[in-house]
């Protein structure tokens, strides 16, 4: 009984500092985006308070990537986390770029623009080990997504996109099956994070 009594009070312990570490991240950022003006909700989510991002930091570390990239980066939580001897973050949003620069400096480089700038950031005779495509790609239809997408992929040798549950909420505008990816690639794993209405997917892309 005691046991259980001190791992009860152990979990609670750490449930409540999961919520002040939040809530700490959540000041810090919005206390960044006075200096650099970016979108409130870059400061409403970071990775404390949203689990889903550590699962796809985990997703790309399982495959020890050398190249990775994040098209859609925000503040960098989720590549700037990868460990890859070559991190790239890329973000239509100048004002999002600046303060991910600001707060991973030295770590990866951050990119203002958008998919088109992917094929100049990597050098010629290199592959994109893992490429990073999470939560903006729903608002794009799926004839959009894959215009966008597939010209990059014979340079790519993973990829990792959210899709979303048919009964997900009506704010995610489309919901991709990604069957415009080749014939051939792989989903080498799913996941979940707890009351995302999403599954986070690991490919690999058909040679």
């Amino acid at each position: 009984m005691k046991a259980l009594v001190e791992k009860y009070a152990r979990a609670r312990r750490a449930g409540v500092g999961a919520i002040l570490r939040c809530r700490l991240d959540r000041l810090g950022l919005y206390a960044l985006r006075l200096i650099f003006r970016f979108d409130p909700w870059h400061a409403n989510a970071p990775s404390s308070c949203r689990p889903y991002k550590r699962i796809v930091v985990g997703l790309a570390n399982s495959l020890r990537p050398s190249i990775v990239v994040e098209i859609g980066c925000g503040l960098g939580d989720i590549v700037g986390r990868v460990e890859a001897a070559e991190r790239i973050g890329i973000d239509v949003d100048s004002r999002v770029i600046r303060a991910a620069r600001f707060l991973h400096h030295g770590r990866g480089r951050w990119v203002h623009g958008d998919a088109s700038c992917v094929p100049r950031l990597i050098a010629e005779q290199s592959e994109i080990d893992c490429l990073i495509m999470v939560n903006w790609i729903h608002s794009l239809s799926p004839r959009q997504l894959s215009e966008l997408l597939l010209p990059l992929l014979p340079r790519t040798r993973h990829l990792i996109l959210d899709a979303i549950d048919a009964d997900g909420p009506p704010t995610y505008r489309y919901k991709h099956n990604f069957d415009f990816l080749p014939a051939g690639t792989r989903r080498l794993t799913v996941a979940r994070a707890l009351g995302e209405p999403r599954s986070f997917i690991l490919f690999e892309i058909a040679a």
